[in-house]
């Protein structure tokens, strides 16, 4: 065989062997803080080897991705990469995307501090939250945030800008119950009566039907994936947010 007709079998088995290689959903935490990328379809998942240890809190975009652990704040890519990594103090912390995935935005609550990701580095912003808990914070454009704070009579959505330490914007959110995931499409994610509640900007809602855990959090898997993990026991879960796909799924536990 002719060295170019051996050039073109080999290209032609390489790309074959890609194009049946499982689909990547993004990147779970696991029991025990491992950080893994997630592949296969929905209800049927396999997990990939670690990224990351002593994970606390992440969250991914579906390009970029922000975890904590017990002493540093990293940024990382889609294959599991460090872009950067900064010394942060100890606990979790929340995060959010813009909705091109070019900024990113981390909030930790033990130093009460934002830090935003941009330009291939970490910021330090000025804004400080008042004394509201913070139970999650979006990134609609690339000048303000929203968090997402619980008061004592129930959640309210406040926006600020980065430039300076002073609200924009507030407005209460009645029926909406903690915990909460703020996705960069604007859509709120939370528990119901019987399940999952997707809330889209315009105020429509969307049930997901579920039997959840006692107590439990969330944290972005990819653009069209929300992890749910239980706080009392190793099982995770994948919700589906596609549009007319909408689906509850459990994860692999670590060792499967």
């Amino acid at each position: 065989m002719k060295p170019l007709s051996i050039a073109i079998l080999l290209a032609a088995t390489a790309a074959a062997q890609t194009s049946i290689a499982p689909p990547q959903l993004g990147f779970a935490a696991i029991s025990g803080g491992s950080l893994r990328p997630v592949y296969g379809l929905a209800g049927n998942f396999i997990l990939g080897p670690s990224i990351a240890g002593d994970v606390l809190s992440q969250a991914f975009s579906g390009s970029l991705g922000l975890l904590k652990t017990t002493s540093t704040l990293a940024a990382f890519d889609a294959q599991g990469h460090t872009l950067a990594s900064i010394a942060a103090p100890p606990g979790p912390a929340l995060f959010a995307f813009s909705p091109d995935g070019v900024i990113a935005l981390a909030y930790l609550p033990s130093s009460n501090t934002f830090i935003e990701w941009t330009g291939g580095q970490f910021t330090t912003l000025p804004f400080r939250p008042e004394q509201d808990l913070v139970l999650a914070i979006a990134l609609p454009n690339a000048f303000e945030a929203s968090l997402f704070v619980q008061r004592s009579d129930g959640i309210w959505q406040i926006q600020f800008p980065f430039t300076r330490s002073r609200v924009n914007s507030q407005k209460a959110l009645p029926g909406v119950t903690a915990p909460i995931s703020a996705l960069p499409t604007g859509d709120l994610v939370y528990a119901g009566a019987n399940g999952i509640v997707l809330r889209h900007p315009d105020g429509s809602e969307l049930r997901i039907t579920a039997q959840l855990p006692a107590a439990f959090s969330f944290s972005q898997m990819d653009s069209d994936w929300v992890q749910l993990t239980d706080l009392a026991s190793p099982r995770r879960y994948a919700i589906r947010l596609t549009q007319g796909r909408e689906g509850f799924y459990q994860l692999p536990e670590a060792g499967q």
